[in-house]
């Protein structure tokens, strides 16, 4: 299994961050002019892999050393190798581009597995050489090598890859990315060895107002609430929408809009994960061995700009189905998709198609069973997967039966760290997380398009 550990580095002193990025351009400098010689190679006719190794490694040697050099143009050869096996294929290819964005290098590199160091603890940090002309330029020893500081922690334990670095210029940050292969879990190892799987089943039901609705074959259920992380992720669509209509002639996106939108992904991005995690590790206590999945099959668009923000952008249904297969892998539960047409138009109970959903609520008119449209969904799935074959028959779930029970359902909440249970009666405040009474402003509202105030450094 392969795996990547992500993290950020941050340089401690001015001279660190000016090397790190002359280490940066050079390395895209470098990608550039090997793009350049073949493409050219290649419009012209003539054979792309003539030999200019020699030369690339003389001219950047000195400033990123000679196994940068070499992972970059190994890099370069498996572009290259993978555009001709397309072409074999009659696929519709385009030959490797370079690295550059609005005209700029866009700065980054790589770094052979066995040249860089990364040490974890209070104080983490990186390690990566620096090519000779460059240590004598910047005043570093001839043993010495660059050390920044590393903010995060590793995923993911197992052989570490190459490294790659990126500058990130709407952030002003550096992204690392560590591949790992023969991956395990660094600090929840016990998911995938302690799982108790007896054999019982889950069916899951996937929505963009509801994100899950989960029923066990024990009778559990959960709801995870998507709409108060929909409302904040419209917000910043607006406000993308307004800065896109204060432009220019001419222009179409700016650093500000750039930055939202990363923004406004990984917000989302990390709601999504730390959701599958949570029902990873419920699924676990439950020993929930196959979970059924609704499968949706093509999306539509719909008339409403709105509703197809929320479908298509917000929901992300094919990236979350792809995170909770990865997960659940881990921690040896079976995923299987199903057809799920129908599952909410029928009772769960009497099986009759006589029913009324109005929002949540679901109602028979045949046999008066009340309770929550996706709850009923995700029963209908694990009774559809027992006429198959299957013992794992469904518990009755007890809170999805009466008028008023389906309230009682365990619903869970994003409080932009963590899901966590809220009830309606007793809904409690969220503790206020912000430092902001401080002057250092950490709070969840922080929009990153706008200037930070307070005391920055004292």
């Amino acid at each position: 299994m392969r795996r990547v550990n992500t993290f950020e580095i941050r340089p401690l002193r001015k001279r660190d961050r000016l090397l790190l990025l002359e280490i940066l351009d050079a390395s895209a400098s470098l990608w550039n002019e090997i793009t350049y010689d073949r493409r050219s190679a290649l419009f012209s006719g003539d054979d792309i892999w003539r030999s200019e190794t020699d030369t690339y490694r003389d001219k950047y040697k000195g400033t990123i050393g000679a196994a940068a050099v070499q992972q970059i143009t190994r890099r370069s050869d498996e572009a290259w190798r993978s555009f001709f096996a397309l072409c074999k294929e009659d696929a519709d290819a385009n030959p490797p581009g370079y690295w550059k964005d609005d005209d700029r290098r866009e700065l980054q590199t790589l770094v052979r597995n066995d040249q860089y160091t990364i040490e974890w603890g209070d104080r983490s940090r990186l390690e990566i050489p620096v090519g000779l002309d460059l240590k004598e330029k910047c005043g570093l020893g001839y043993n010495e090598r660059l050390r920044v500081e590393i903010c995060g922690r590793p995923r993911w334990a197992g052989e570490k890859g190459r490294l790659e670095i990126v500058y990130e210029r709407d952030t002003d940050s550096f992204r690392v990315y560590q591949p790992v292969t023969n991956a395990v879990r660094e600090r929840d190892e016990s998911l995938a060895v302690e799982s108790s799987n007896d054999g019982s089943v889950a069916a899951l039901d996937i929505g963009a107002n509801n994100l899950v609705a989960v029923t066990t074959s024990r009778g559990k259920q959960r709801l995870y609430d998507g709409r108060s992380p929909f409302r904040r992720f419209h917000r910043t669509t607006e406000r993308i929408a307004d800065l896109q209509a204060a432009l220019g002639p001419g222009e179409w996106t700016s650093r500000r809009i750039r930055r939202l939108y990363r923004y406004r992904s990984a917000r989302r991005n990390h709601l999504q994960d730390a959701l599958v995690r949570d029902l990873a590790e419920w699924f676990r206590h439950q020993g929930v061995g196959t979970v059924l999945v609704g499968d949706l099959g093509e999306l539509s668009s719909h008339w409403s700009t709105r509703v197809n923000e929320k479908v298509h952008l917000f929901w992300a249904y094919g990236r979350f189905r792809r995170r909770l297969k990865e997960v659940l892998d881990e921690c040896s539960i079976d995923v299987r998709d199903v057809d799920e047409r129908g599952s909410s138009s029928r009772c769960p109970r009497c099986n009759d198609t006589n029913v009324h959903r109005n929002g949540d609520a679901f109602r028979c008119r045949e046999c008066g069973f009340n309770g929550h449209s996706d709850l009923a969904a995700s029963e209908n799935m694990l009774q559809q997967y027992a006429s198959y074959g299957s013992t794992a028959r469904p518990a009755t779930p007890d809170q999805n039966r009466s008028r008023e029970g389906y309230r009682q359902v365990p619903c869970l909440e994003w409080n932009d760290h963590r899901w966590q249970r809220r009830g309606r009666s007793t809904k409690e405040n969220l503790a206020n997380r912000s430092t902001r009474n401080t002057g250092n402003i950490a709070s969840s509202e922080t929009d990153p398009s706008e200037p930070r105030r307070g005391n920055l450094a004292q």
